[in-house]
């Protein structure tokens, strides 16, 4: 009966580490990857202002 307790407790606890792991790289990812895209928005905002002038055309290579 004692090593079943025991299995049970270090499966519980296994199991219990793996969950906990997973989502705390899933928060760490998802946290970098707001980080980012929340500057790449900023920088979008503020760069929409500098589109050529109408008046401007865009160059073309040949």
């Amino acid at each position: 009966m004692g090593g079943l307790l025991v299995a049970l407790v270090m499966s519980f606890t296994a199991v219990t580490v793996v969950l906990v792991g997973i989502l705390a790289a899933y928060a760490a990812v998802t946290a970098i990857l707001y980080a980012f895209a929340y500057r790449s928005r900023q920088r979008t905002h503020t760069a929409a202002a500098s589109i050529l002038v109408p008046s401007e055309s865009q160059a073309s290579g040949d």
